[in-house]
């Protein structure tokens, strides 16, 4: 009958309207905030809330859940263009006021916190003990301790510092039934079961929201410093790069630096080499000499050295893709991530440049980072394809870590030869864990399948 579309409408926003209603009504007053302050993709949810404890995160779940509502967890909101496009959005969970240490042992060097704190707060809190928790995600310090265990997007110091599973001891989950799972512990050496806690890194919330994280710390470094190498051209900066890895160094960080990623890093718009070094202050001088050494027999002019977190901070900045501002809407700039073959990297790197993209590659990880403006030829759909297959050419990958919506969706964010026993697990634990698809439907594609776009109820 033709009055069954329209029918069946109004009793699907009676039904949202009721669900709202019902969750809103789980949760303590003063938790609600403006909905107009969460976008995703140019959509607005129909509710936002705050909670303050994990209860209050599980009991929103669980009622989101029990209404066929879809909830997006979010704090630092750095990571909003990561995966697919949202297949719905109704609810807005801010977990800012999750931010609380929970337990902080100097001596044992290891830390539990709530996943709304920052990593800049949380640096704050450890830096007085001489401690840190050395990962740098893109996005520097304003990302949250949740986001970046749910991405799990490495910074430049992977492949030379221990990463992310290496550090997690614990976590602390919400699921959408409303239960709290833990795994892991609060302890370096634990053995009270399998380490469950590690599926929740990289899964985008598939699996349930965390609330609570423990680490294994390490000791901040007497001094640091950073050394950028210019070159003539790429293939001298690619040779260097190769000489400075294969050469002992106090070194967190290497880096080959395109000439458009130099400039966007505040550096002469030339390819250049960057070194992060750290350590103790005589491994640091020796390393400064061997790295004037390389240059020298290089051919390369004298190193400079620049203010540490200056050059790696804009770099940070810029992998992470202004996504706080853009929400992922269609001003979400284009940021891709390579895993290459050593032998590959700086070919493809140039190549990368010269179809528009600011281009750098982290050496040690054989990772490469590139990213466009939303409105440049290098964000068309046709080039990120190119570049895509230019690296599986090489024996690579390249995944879509932020961007446009309609680029997220006609092309597969994920990246590489699908594992089809690796999928079917992840699907069986998403349907274990969140059958209903509560948090974050859409985000991985493979999982979840195809979508039509976010909808909530009054959605803007």
């Amino acid at each position: 009958m033709p009055a069954d579309g329209p029918r069946a409408a109004q009793e699907a926003r009676e039904g949202s309207a009721t669900a709202v209603a019902a969750i809103r009504g789980a949760m303590p007053e003063g938790r609600d905030r403006d909905p107009a302050r969460y976008p995703i993709d140019g959509h607005i949810p129909a509710l936002a809330l705050a909670p303050r404890t994990r209860g209050e995160l599980a009991g929103a779940l669980q009622a989101a859940a029990r209404g066929g509502l879809a909830v997006a967890p979010q704090a630092g909101r750095t990571a909003l263009a990561a995966g697919g496009p949202l297949h719905r959005y109704d609810v807005a969970l801010d977990l800012r006021g999750l931010d609380r240490v929970v337990e902080h042992e100097p001596a044992d060097l290891t830390i539990t916190v709530e996943a709304g704190i920052s990593l800049g707060s949380l640096a704050e809190v450890l830096r007085p003990h001489g401690q840190q928790l050395p990962l740098d995600p893109p996005g520097g310090g304003e990302v949250s301790v949740g986001g970046m265990l749910a991405t799990a997007r490495p910074g430049s110091w992977r492949g030379l510092l221990p990463g992310v599973g290496d550090l997690l001891l614990g976590a602390t989950v919400a699921l959408p039934d409303g239960t709290l799972a833990r795994s892991g512990g609060r302890v370096v050496k634990n053995v009270a079961g399998y380490d469950l806690h590690r599926l929740h890194a990289g899964a985008l919330g598939a699996f349930g929201v965390i609330v609570e994280a423990a680490f294994k710390l390490v000791p901040l470094p007497e001094a640091t410093a950073t050394i950028a190498c210019r070159c003539r051209h790429l293939p001298q900066a690619a040779a260097l790069a190769r000489t400075l890895r294969d050469t002992p160094l106090a070194a967190r960080g290497l880096a080959l630096v395109g000439a458009r990623a130099a400039a966007e890093a505040g550096l002469p718009a030339e390819p250049h080499v960057l070194v992060g070094l750290a350590g103790a202050a005589a491994a640091l001088e020796r390393s400064r000499r061997e790295v004037r050494l390389c240059c020298r027999s290089a051919h390369v002019p004298p190193a400079e050295e620049r203010g540490d977190d200056e050059t790696w901070g804009r770099l940070r900045a810029l992998a992470a893709g202004a996504e706080a501002e853009a929400g992922g809407a269609e001003g979400t700039p284009v940021v891709l991530r390579g895993s290459l073959p050593l032998s590959e990297l700086a070919a493809v790197l140039e190549e990368a440049e010269e179809a528009g993209f600011a281009a750098w590659a982290h050496i040690a990880a054989g990772s490469l980072l590139a990213a466009a403006p939303p409105s440049g030829d290098a964000a068309d759909a046709g080039r990120v394809a190119a570049l895509r297959a230019r690296c599986e050419a090489a024996g690579g990958t390249l995944a879509i870590e932020a961007g446009p919506a309609a680029l997220r969706a006609a092309l597969d964010p994920a990246a590489g030869a699908r594992d089809e026993v690796a999928l079917d697990l992840a699907r069986e634990l998403r349907r274990r864990f969140d059958p209903l698809r509560t948090v974050n439907p859409g985000r991985w594609p493979l999982i979840d399948g195809p979508g039509t776009g976010a909808g909530a109820a009054g959605a803007a």
